[in-house]
């Protein structure tokens, strides 16, 4: 990657905070992101962004994914409004885009399946008849991609989903240092189990050759999932990690409205 890659990819966090109206995109497997059904505002302004709640004590506005498109349908009655079943190694999420949607809505009306995309979105819940809340995306921005950006950005996600959950077990639940954690407690109990998300992360691991680590038991105890890869569980430097400006200039550059 050139060294102009690098910088718009290390720059783009600080870029998008000072940009108003724009919130940094957050990566999340589907095993997580799925599972964020609390969405909540951080003011009463009119125009506050939207936030989802991931278990391990994340807040996202947006996500930035990539994965395979497995399956395209227009599940729209008056108009068309497309829906797309987006697969990672940990599951499955649904994109959804209409009139309000339209070039992400032409994209998916000619893709053809399977493809892999990277997806800049932002979640939207919704109930069903049976009272589960279900949890969406809706495209920003959306692009092909190649495999090895797709694989790149599985172990970018690891690394920092790993990082969210041992930040999360190692809070001290009254010191306050991260009220987001807090939060994730109090909305989806005291008593949840991240190592769901453990043993979703192994499987990203496997997808992309890498080793798998020790997932505790509930007894404190290493369950046996293998034996860890240090030299894989390092952190993504700038040099190595995926450049959303590169692969998709909107991704880094775009003003969204919120």
């Amino acid at each position: 990657m050139s060294n102009s890659a690098s910088t718009a990819d290390s720059s783009t966090d600080s870029n998008s905070t000072q940009r108003q109206g724009r919130q940094v995109a957050k990566r999340s497997f589907a095993a997580e992101l799925n599972d964020a059904t609390h969405v909540f505002k951080e003011s009463d302004e009119e125009r506050a962004p939207n936030f989802a709640l991931l278990p391990s004590g994340e807040t996202a506005n947006r996500f930035f994914l990539v994965g395979t498109v497995t399956e395209v349908n227009d599940v729209g009655k008056d108009s068309e409004y497309w829906q797309a079943r987006i697969v990672d190694p940990t599951g499955t999420v649904f994109a959804y885009a209409g009139q309000y949607q339209p070039d992400a809505a032409a994209f998916f009306s000619g893709l053809e399946p399977p493809a892999y995309v990277a997806i800049t979105a932002k979640p939207s819940t919704y109930e069903t008849d049976d009272g589960n809340v279900n949890v969406s995306l809706r495209p920003e921005t959306i692009t092909r991609v190649d495999e090895a950006i797709r694989n790149q950005w599985v172990r970018e996600t690891i690394d920092r989903t790993a990082a969210r959950l041992d930040a999360f077990e190692n809070d001290d639940d009254d010191d306050g240092s991260n009220p987001y954690i807090a939060m994730s407690r109090e909305q989806y109990g005291e008593d949840r189990s991240l190592e769901t998300y453990r043993v979703a992360l192994n499987e990203a691991r496997e997808d992309v050759g890498m080793d798998a680590v020790p997932v505790p038991n509930s007894d404190g105890s290493d369950a046996d999932h293998g034996a860890a890869d240090e030299q894989n569980e390092t952190e993504v430097g700038a040099e190595d990690a995926v450049d959303e400006a590169a692969i998709a200039s909107a991704v880094a550059n775009a003003d969204f409205e919120e």
